[in-house]
């Protein structure tokens, strides 16, 4: 009985530990304040959960967990070589090609900053080139409207 009781509870010791690396559980890039009433709170809270699929997104190269958030139209700025305003299926692509081509080691946020109705997080992608590991600065701003938040911009430099 005592072990199946130490082989549980190493077992979910290991699991913390794995999930704390692949989440943003952390939230250090993320600032806590009061908020005047429930409803700003609530709005606040999907901005964060906007910018956890978002990264989950980036984490794990899957753009379908990026493109719920787009817009109609999404300003991309993807190493200077893909820049301007993309219609949505557009900007699937251009993501999709480069999260393919640039293989990802880690991704983290490092501090964000919200308005009422913009939002912004910068992150670093840190991709592997052979044995070189390799930093591309993220930048992810989001608008709000309609009772939602939605990518307004991504540039990765």
């Amino acid at each position: 009985m005592k072990r199946k009781i130490l082989l549980l509870l190493s077992s979910a010791f290991v699991f913390l530990i794995l999930s704390n690396n692949t989440s943003f559980s952390q939230d250090k890039w993320w600032k806590e304040k009061r908020y005047k009433n429930e409803a700003a709170r609530q709005k606040h809270d999907l901005c964060k959960r906007t910018f956890k699929d978002i990264g989950n997104g980036f984490m794990y190269g899957n753009v379908n967990l990026i493109n719920p958030y787009f817009d109609s139209q999404i300003y991309l700025n993807v190493i200077s070589n893909e820049k301007g305003y993309y219609s949505s299926s557009q900007a699937e692509y251009i993501l999709s090609d480069f999260m393919d081509y640039f293989t990802l080691e880690s991704f983290r946020y490092t501090r964000s900053n919200k308005y009422n109705s913009y939002a912004f997080v910068n992150g670093i992608y840190t991709y592997r080139i052979g044995q070189k590991k390799l930093d591309l600065a993220v930048t992810v701003s989001l608008k709000y409207y309609d009772n939602r938040w939605f990518i307004d911009q991504i540039t990765i430099y």
